[in-house]
């Protein structure tokens, strides 16, 4: 059985905005067949869930895309290509990277 993964959406209200980009990622998920569990959270909450969690990607959409505060090695991409709709394929790309490089 493939992998289950798990995937913060981060941004700063966690409401309008990853929302979006949550429902954009679960149709690429669903569509390059990518058995994960998406959920929003606050990035001022992120580092406290990642800590407890342990997920195998996080996505920001909103402020610097970085990984301060968080463990060394967790992929982190930025959700803006799914908000905005230029540069999916792209993101598509380094989502499966991500996941397939982190997690088997």
């Amino acid at each position: 059985m493939a992998k289950k993964y798990f995937i913060y959406v981060a941004c700063g209200s966690a409401a309008a905005t990853s929302n979006l980009v949550r429902s954009r990622l679960l149709d690429i998920l669903e569509k390059e067949k990518i058995n994960a569990a998406v959920e929003v959270t606050r990035i001022s909450e992120l580092a406290n869930l990642v800590a407890s969690r342990k997920p195998d990607l996080v996505i920001i959409t909103a402020g610097s895309v970085t990984n301060t505060g968080l463990p060394s090695g967790l992929p982190v991409l930025s959700g803006l290509p799914l908000m905005t709709l230029f540069g999916v394929n792209e993101f598509t790309n380094k989502l499966k990277e991500a996941l397939l490089k982190g997690g088997s």
